[in-house]
């Protein structure tokens, strides 16, 4: 019996390892996608503005799961660019804002998306914002995916 030249072995071996390796894997991903419990939103309003214009969004984003989770990001038909930032005050008094990043919600934590603190931006709004109408954001996250919240527009929230 001829027994296979050392290139055809190696592919051979290397492909039983790949496809052993990927099945693992696939396995340990399914069992992480369990999820009790759920990502509440809650609370949510806009501030109005003029199209073209930048509005924020506020609202509580509650994580009632077993396992922390990512806020990775957000979207919205209203805005091409949704971005989470943070009002920053500083020793001199004045106020600054600057792009947050993913943000990390503790297993039973809250994270408050509130004037002052952590916010969405709408940039650039492809509509007049007045104060009674709503409109919609989606959040992604690492592990529930994506909630969608619609939020009604006010001067402040009541």
């Amino acid at each position: 019996m001829r027994l296979p030249d050392p290139i055809t072995f190696i592919l051979l071996v290397s492909c039983v390892l790949f496809l052993g390796c990927s099945s693992e894997s696939k396995s340990e991903k399914s069992t992480n996608e369990v999820i009790l419990g759920k990502v509440e939103l809650a609370n949510g309003w806009a501030r109005p503005a003029a199209k073209g214009q930048t509005s924020s969004i506020y609202l509580v984003i509650t994580n009632g799961t077993a396992s922390r989770d990512t806020l990775l990001g957000a979207s919205s038909p209203i805005s091409d660019v949704v971005e989470l930032h943070q009002s920053i005050q500083h020793d001199d008094g004045t106020i600054s804002m600057e792009q947050a990043g993913n943000q990390v919600i503790a297993a039973g934590e809250k994270l408050n998306l509130e004037p002052g603190g952590y916010h969405l931006m709408l940039k650039n709004i492809n509509r007049e914002l007045t104060v009674g109408d709503s409109l919609s954001v989606t959040l992604n996250f690492a592990r529930v995916g994506s909630k969608t919240i619609t939020v009604l527009t006010k001067t402040q929230q009541n």
